[in-house]
């Protein structure tokens, strides 16, 4: 069985109010191990989904890299900066994929946007740049934004029910 919680509330004359009974979440499960950082931010990735045949092995690695700075569950390549969450530069990137030379990193991101692995987009007046979830996801539930921002390659996927659901919500934002 697991462990529980068991809480008790009285009033100031002893008499019970309120009882409450809950289970409580424990890592590790005979049958099946533990739950390896159950608590950690994660990304997935999918053994069917291969990467454009045009990209490297090295390319691979660099997508890799960048795929650690997705923010949260956002898909978003940001970072926390003063308390807010704010969009990783260029220049950003371009660190953390280790490409010194700009006209090498220009050829490498202008490959990732013409593949649709990585695009622009707006939000709150902020431009960031978000990785497509068929590649890397950080999300558990498809956000409108991702949806929006990769619905031609996601459409393929997804099945005619739930691209109704996305543009009726769409429909809904206007």
């Amino acid at each position: 069985m697991g462990n529980i919680l068991k809480q008790t509330y009285i009033d100031e004359y002893g008499e019970v109010i309120k009882s409450t009974t809950d289970k409580i979440y424990s890592p590790f499960k005979e049958d099946v191990g533990y739950n390896f950082k159950y608590k950690s931010n994660n990304v997935r990735s999918y053994l069917d989904t291969e990467l454009p045949k045009e990209f490297s092995t090295i390319d691979a690695g660099r997508i890799y890299r960048l795929s650690k700075k997705i923010y949260g569950s956002s898909n978003l390549l940001a970072k926390r900066k003063k308390g807010k969450i704010v969009p990783l530069s260029k220049e950003e990137i371009q660190e953390v994929v280790e490409i010194t030379n700009r006209s090498r990193f220009s050829t490498f991101w202008n490959k990732l946007i013409k593949n649709k692995i990585v695009k622009q987009i707006t939000i709150d007046r902020e431009r960031y740049y978000c990785i497509n979830p068929i590649y890397f996801n950080s999300t558990k539930y498809l956000p409108l934004y991702l949806y929006i921002a990769f619905q031609d390659e996601l459409n393929k996927m997804l099945p005619k029910w739930v691209i109704d659901k996305y543009l009726a919500m769409e429909r809904g934002n206007r």
